[in-house]
């Protein structure tokens, strides 16, 4: 069985999966809480750090703690580009919410810093976590950005990213590259059934109709 260890960074959350002794970090926070995430991942067996998706509020410290942990960074190959150009994948918004999220979000983008990293491995569907000791698979959840992915955990949780957020309530992203992408994206998280849901952004909940709700 699969521990699944939050870890709040302002809005943003980071995700510590255990099980047996060894663990994988998934995404990173922002510049400010690299000290509060390695706090959590001390004297813990990490074997591999993945990030959701591109975009800084997930990676900005990806740099930091594959280095300080000394383990390998993931991601999907669609969300590389982000690493080195924030703006390569332009963002639409559903809503009042979503329009002044969209205007924070890229402001972060356009004032801040990512450090440099090289990714060194490329995760996509159907992906398994066992050979980093922890069961579970990769699912591709494109939308929010081209890259974005999540992961169903021991076949009880997903892990979603930013394909949904619990923000005000939680729902579909009011942020996205591509909207009927992230649509689909909460359809088929919406058809694993009975799960727990982890956010990138707000507290768990569990899985229902999410494609209803824009």
């Amino acid at each position: 069985m699969t521990e699944i260890k939050r870890i709040t960074c302002g809005t943003v959350n980071c995700y510590l999966l255990e099980s047996k002794n060894k663990a994988v970090l998934v995404d990173t926070g922002g510049a400010g809480y690299e000290e509060k995430v390695w706090a959590a991942c001390a004297g813990k067996d990490i074997r591999l750090l993945i990030l959701t998706h591109g975009h800084i509020d997930h990676i900005q410290n990806a740099a930091y703690l594959a280095q300080r942990a000394s383990i390998p960074i993931a991601i999907h190959q669609k969300d590389l580009e982000l690493i080195q150009d924030q703006f390569s994948q332009p963002l639409a918004s559903t809503g009042i919410f979503g329009r002044a999220l969209k205007i924070a979000s890229e402001r972060k983008m356009q004032k801040e810093h990512i450090q440099t990293f090289t990714p060194e491995i490329f995760l996509s569907e159907g992906d398994t976590l066992e050979p980093f000791g922890i069961q579970a698979s990769v699912l591709e959840l494109p939308g929010h950005t081209e890259g974005s992915i999540g992961l169903d955990v021991d076949g009880q949780a997903v892990i979603v990213g930013d394909a949904l957020m619990h923000m005000l309530r939680p729902g579909m992203a009011s942020i996205y590259t591509d909207r009927r992408k992230l649509r689909e994206s909460a359809e088929k998280i919406t058809a694993l059934g009975e799960r727990m849901v982890y956010f990138g952004h707000g507290t768990p909940t569990t899985n229902r109709d999410w494609a209803c709700k824009r």
